[in-house]
């Protein structure tokens, strides 16, 4: 029996393996697919809350595929923008409807239920009674009556240039003493009363509407009373004066009950 002596073969080292990557990001391509979703969905409503949450997914899947080095990348940043981008318009959009519809359920709650302790036949009869307390305003004989005031004309004359009440006036004027009572709980002020609700012309010019203009207060004792406040059920006497154009055109006075509504009447002073 032959003795054979076999000698090891020397170690050889082995090359280390480059690390296995997977194919495709997954990560990415989930998020583009729902960001694409949440651009498509955002603007639809109450659909819109659904694509806040596709958004807020496809932004944590986006942000996944970047920051594994998965490749290819270009879903993930793809993904994660459009994500973004429609979460923000998403979260946008929701408050804008959600503002829209309940604004619109507010109004049609405050059209269709009457206020508590009313009942829905008892509406109508509310809202005509406030039509009614509208058309009591009146203008007769000389006194305006309205809901808020009662002004009555006690007098009206003529003072020509330089004449007391119109020492520095350049036009003659016709010069309307009235008292103003108060009817309501707010301060009136008798001049703003009276500019608010009066108006005077002459019909002198045959291709316009004559308004005159207001002038200087026609007598020192009604320089304190033009700016009184008169309180409820108070009565001031006060003065206003018009600058006439002439001294022989008549002159229109017209009452409202505010410059914005209809006349109510009218009286014509004649001059001479």
């Amino acid at each position: 029996m032959s003795d054979t002596t076999y000698s090891a073969a020397p170690h050889q080292p082995v090359a280390p393996q480059p690390p296995q990557r997977a194919a495709g990001n997954g990560f990415g391509i989930a998020s583009l697919i729902l960001g694409i979703l949440t651009m498509a969905g955002f603007a639809i409503p109450f659909f819109n809350y659904v694509t806040i949450a596709t958004g807020v997914v496809g932004v944590v899947l986006g942000i996944i595929g970047l920051v594994i080095k998965f490749r290819p990348r270009k879903a993930a940043v793809a993904g994660l923008i459009l994500s973004g981008l429609g979460l923000v318009l998403s979260i946008i959009l929701a408050v804008v409807y959600t503002a829209i519809f309940a604004g619109a359920a507010e109004a049609v709650s405050k059209a269709t239920v009457p206020p508590a302790g009313t009942s829905a036949s008892a509406a109508p009869a509310d809202s005509a009674a406030e039509d009614t307390s509208s058309s009591t305003a009146s203008f007769k004989d000389g006194v305006l009556t309205t809901s808020e005031m009662k002004i009555q004309i006690t007098s009206h004359r003529v003072i020509p240039v330089g004449q007391p009440g119109n020492e520095y006036g350049t036009k003659p004027v016709i010069a309307i003493v009235y008292t103003t009572t108060n009817l309501t709980d707010k301060a009136i002020n008798p001049t703003f009363a009276w500019i608010g609700s009066f108006e005077a012309f002459q019909d002198n010019d045959p291709n316009a509407v004559n308004k005159l203009d207001i002038g200087s207060t026609p007598g020192d004792q009604y320089l304190d009373s033009q700016t009184e406040d008169i309180k409820n059920g108070g009565t001031v006497e006060n003065a206003v004066a018009y600058e006439l154009d002439d001294e022989t055109t008549p002159v229109k006075l017209t009452a409202s009950e505010s410059l914005f509504t209809d006349d109510l009447g009218s009286v014509t002073y004649e001059l001479k």
